[in-house]
């Protein structure tokens, strides 16, 4: 539905400007870096094809780096960008992003380290955009009641109202099954409610003909409809912002490390004929953050790394 608070124009690193690039299906557990088909190094990260660019790593505490943020970039350009936490804005235009190419800004929920930036991104310049975000509860607001309070006539960037445009889709967060959100081409992008205590939440799925990669968003990894929407992407990016020793509010939350990759060491959004996602952990939360060993191990050692820095 369309959200239109005046008129805005605009269409569509980590420090280093990280890049993923989407290849062939392989068994490999990642952090931050950039795998070939293989799941060895790969020596750069070109601008033709898809590739995952990780703009925050730093969740809510930053440590140096920016909230969550990601760029899906198609044959060179910035299409979809998920999340929009602290920091991202710079690293947004840090990384040779622009709002021209943006088709898509999907938020997955609005606590303050995934959507604080997003009225830098569309300052002073203005455009039109497609946002996606969650339904509402009597917490948080719906992705419509979120702008409103941006650029709305009595919103706090009220400056932008005559400068914006803005088409939002609401995700369901209670439906069972994933909607779409885009499909333009060969992109594809559908969204499915996860379970993030009281808060909504949503994941995303992004396939661009063969290449696909998901987020899960902030999540408990309570709900198996997740698997499902998840199975057979070539990338799922995780957020593991507790360790294995974490229990309350965070697990209420978070999911742990084993949540995602199972003591027995095979992972549980295990794709068709025994094929896996590559696992990127992005976010960490001081010292809380999970050893990228402790996630290795669970996994059985199966582990693939390499740096792409853009």
């Amino acid at each position: 539905m369309p959200f239109d608070p005046g008129t805005l124009l605009a269409r569509g690193a980590d420090q280093t400007g990280r890049r993923v690039r989407l290849l062939a299906r392989g068994a490999s557990l990642i952090g931050l870096l950039c795998v070939t088909a293989t799941g060895t190094a790969g020596a750069a990260c070109g601008d033709t094809g898809v590739s995952l660019q990780v703009l925050g790593s730093g969740g809510p505490f930053g440590a140096g780096r920016a909230s969550a943020g990601y760029i899906v970039w198609v044959d060179g350009m910035s299409w979809v960008m998920v999340d929009a936490g602290g920091g991202t804005f710079v690293r947004f235009h840090e990384a040779g992003a622009g709002l021209t190419d943006l088709h898509l800004l999907a938020l997955s929920h609005f606590h303050p380290d995934h959507a604080s930036d997003v009225p830098a991104l569309l300052w002073p310049r203005g455009g039109n955009l497609l946002v996606a975000g969650p339904s509402g509860s009597t917490a948080f607001p719906s992705v419509d009641d979120f702008l409103g309070g941006l650029f709305g006539p009595r919103g706090v960037f009220r400056v932008l109202q005559d400068r914006v445009t803005l088409d939002t889709v609401t995700v369901d967060t209670t439906a069972a099954e994933p909607m779409d959100v885009l499909s333009e081409g060969r992109v594809r992008v559908r969204a499915l409610g996860v379970p993030h205590g009281n808060v909504p939440a949503v994941g995303y799925r992004v396939d661009v003909g063969d290449a696909s990669v998901a987020f899960s968003s902030d999540q408990n990894g309570s709900n198996p409809a997740f698997v499902d929407f998840v199975r057979d992407v070539d990338v799922l990016v995780v957020h593991f912002a507790g360790s294995e020793a974490s229990a309350g509010a965070v697990t209420d939350l978070h999911a742990k490390p084993t949540d995602r990759v199972g003591p027995d060491g095979h992972r549980r959004e295990r794709g068709h004929a025994g094929s896996e996602p590559r696992l990127v952990q992005p976010e960490s939360r001081g010292e809380r953050r999970p050893s990228p060993n402790a996630v290795s191990r669970a996994a059985d050692g199966r582990v693939g790394l390499a740096v792409c820095t853009g």
